[in-house]
């Protein structure tokens, strides 16, 4: 979460200090020198190169990511990937609550009031994930990713905490 409020922070100051480097400017191009708003000007462009080499370090995922796939196209490979949400969307949204229990090897019974602890009531263990993603408003892959963190946590002997940039 502080990563995410850090991540807007550093936005909102690149764009304020896009908006000093264009006053400076404009200073500049009304013949309005001043040691002040020079000194300003080279301030908000060193600034803004700081604050990009922050948010570049802050989104290496991403650019890890985009800059293997563009090696992958500049090689003339084939990219084999399908997006994963989809995929799980696609593979489970018609499967009862029943169904997604056998398939994780999990109780139903716990995995019900473990759901509705978190918001997210099953009335009926036969309807599909569609179907309780409908009625309880929310998306089917929040849900889905919801019963696999119960699982997950029922099952483990530690808590897992991972935050890390390894693509699966």
């Amino acid at each position: 979460m502080n990563e995410s409020v850090l991540k807007v922070v550093i936005i909102a100051a690149i764009l304020v200090m896009f908006g000093t480097l264009y006053a400076t400017g404009i200073a500049f191009v009304l013949e309005q020198h001043s040691s002040f708003i020079l000194i300003l000007h080279k301030l908000s462009a060193l600034i803004i190169i700081g604050l990009l080499g922050v948010h570049a370090w802050l989104r290496r995922c991403t650019i890890r990511k985009l800059l293997q796939e563009c090696v992958a196209i500049l090689c003339n490979k084939q990219i084999h990937h399908e997006d994963n949400i989809d995929f799980l969307i696609r593979s489970t949204k018609n499967q009862s609550f029943h169904e997604l229990c056998s398939l994780f090897q999990s109780d139903a019974t716990f995995l019900q009031q473990k759901l509705l602890e978190n918001h997210v009531k099953i009335d009926n263990v036969d309807d599909s994930l569609k179907t309780i993603a409908k009625a309880n408003d929310k998306d089917m892959y929040q849900i889905l990713l919801l019963i696999i963190k119960l699982h997950v946590e029922k099952n483990s002997p530690s808590p897992i905490d991972m935050n890390s940039c390894h693509s699966v």
